[in-house]
């Protein structure tokens, strides 16, 4: 399995980053679960068998062109034969931007982009269908045809960029009522709109952002989890695998005995 991030050209509110992912043989069967990653995406999955995911009782069969909608709580992958994936990580407000519809319709789903939005479908299929021999071109091809779409932008999706800003700034560590005394907007009004651009309302995101940044810290080795949930404003263990089970579906001590190669690729920075 070889996994690796690709940075964007430019600095946006459309595109977080890309990644490739390559599944061989011997990581075959592939049975993981995939963290909730508090973006939607766009990724593109070539295998000769439909890669399983799997939301509570809801399946989706993937392959080719798939959105994928923001989720609160794990979900499973199933994978019987080798697959090649690339993705595009897509800003909080990103997938609002592209479709100007409401997200929170595509949370906990996996939906077929030419089933959404056609003509994004045509404008990326060819690029996505060509020989993928540099990655890092591809994605600089990508983006730059993203980048140069007449996106929905409005008043409501540059309040809520600045919320996320806020957020990413403060890693997770700040609440609504923080977020409130600077940004310019009611409550009620900051989760309707929340919920409507990002897919989930402003706490779950606040909650699930800080839960990805501890995990991601701790893949990487930069502390230990004491450390880490200290850092992070946990009150103490319980609380912290009240939360874990919570995103995970999983006891922290099963978690970390276990071998999770597809988790740990994606976690490191």
């Amino acid at each position: 399995m070889n996994f690796k991030y690709i940075e964007c050209v430019t600095e946006n509110t459309l595109i977080n980053n890309f990644y490739e992912l390559n599944v061989d043989s011997t990581s075959i069967p592939l049975h993981s679960k995939v963290i909730p990653t508090a973006q939607c995406h766009i990724i593109y999955l070539k295998s000769e068998v439909p890669i399983e995911t799997i939301f509570k009782n809801n399946k989706f069969n993937n392959s080719g062109l798939i959105v994928l909608g923001q989720s609160y709580k794990s979900y499973k992958l199933h994978a019987k034969a080798p697959y090649y994936n690339l993705g595009i990580n897509l800003h909080p407000t990103g997938l609002y931007k592209l479709l100007k519809s409401d997200i929170s319709k595509f949370t906990d789903k996996h939906v077929k982009l030419s089933e959404i939005n056609l003509e994004l479908f045509n404008l990326l299929s060819p690029l996505f269908e060509e020989q993928i021999d540099d990655c890092n071109h591809l994605a600089k091809k990508i983006e730059k045809q993203l980048l140069s779409l007449d996106l929905f932008e409005n008043n409501n999706t540059r309040l809520v960029d600045e919320a996320i800003k806020l957020i990413y700034q403060k890693e997770g560590k700040i609440n609504v009522e923080e977020l409130l005394k600077q940004i310019p907007i009611s409550q009620k009004h900051l989760e309707l709109q929340f919920k409507k651009i990002v897919g989930l309302t402003p706490l779950k995101f606040i909650k699930l952002y800080k839960f990805l940044n501890l995990m991601k810290k701790y893949e990487s080795k930069q502390a230990s989890i004491s450390q880490l949930i200290e850092y992070y404003s946990y009150y103490d263990l319980s609380h912290f695998s009240k939360d874990f089970n919570l995103f995970m579906n999983q006891k922290p001590t099963d978690y970390f005995k276990s071998d999770n190669e597809f988790l740990n690729n994606y976690l490191k920075e």
